[in-house]
C-alpha cells in the first residue's frame, strides 16, 4: 500500500515517456504529476490518481488536457491516446516489477528517482513554491525530490525547504 503513493510520479513519467517516443521532444515533467512543455513548463496535461479497494487493491489514472494541448495537435487523438497509455503501461508495469523485487525498500520513488530527474526542466532552476491557492509561499532554486517524492527548494539564505504536493506546487520564479 506504501508503493502506491508514487504511482502518480511513475505514471507522470510514463506520460512523458510516451508522448516523447511519438516524437514529443519537449515533453517532461511538472512536479509532482503533470506533464509540461519543458521548452516553458506550461502544462500540456494533468494527471489524476485514484486509488481504492475492491475486491484487490486498485489503481486509475486519468489524463486532463490542459490549453495547451494545441501543442500537440500534429498527433491525431487516436495517437496521442495511444502514446499515453502505452508510455504509463510501460513505466507501471517496469516500475512494480523494481517494486516486486525489494528496489523500492529505501522508498517507492527509489527505484526510478534519477530517471525522474532527468524529465523535471526546473530542477536546478529558480522556482517559486504556491501554496494549493496559489499564493507564493517560498522562493528559491528547485534543489531536488526525495524517495518518498516531496520537492526541496533551497532559499537565497541556504534554508533547504521541503514540500509535499498536499503542501505546496513548485512553479517558475
Amino acid at each position: 500500500m506504501g508503493a502506491f503513493h508514487a504511482l502518480g510520479y511513475v505514471c507522470a513519467m510514463g506520460a512523458a515517456e510516451g508522448l516523447r517516443e511519438a516524437d514529443v521532444a519537449f515533453a517532461g515533467i511538472g512536479w509532482p504529476q503533470d506533464v509540461v512543455d519543458t521548452r516553458t513548463y506550461r502544462s500540456l496535461c494533468e494527471l489524476r490518481m485514484h486509488a481504492g479497494y475492491d475486491k484487490g487493491m486498485y489503481a486509475t489514472c486519468t489524463v486532463v488536457a490542459s490549453r495547451q494541448v494545441g501543442l500537440l495537435r500534429d498527433l491525431p487523438d487516436d495517437q496521442l491516446a495511444q502514446a499515453l497509455s502505452a508510455g504509463i503501461e510501460a513505466r507501471v508495469s517496469s516500475w512494480e516489477e523494481q517494486i516486486a523485487a525489494g528496489a523500492g525498500a529505501a522508498g517507492p520513488l527509489a527505484p526510478v528517482l534519477s530517471e525522474y530527474f532527468d524529465l523535471v526542466p526546473l530542477l536546478g532552476r529558480p522556482a517559486t513554491a504556491v501554496y494549493p491557492n496559489g499564493n507564493e509561499m517560498a522562493r528559491g532554486t528547485f534543489a531536488g525530490i526525495d524517495i518518498w517524492g516531496r520537492a526541496t527548494l533551497m532559499t537565497e539564505d541556504g534554508r533547504e525547504l521541503e514540500f509535499s504536493p498536499e503542501q505546496a506546487g513548485i512553479r517558475p520564479a
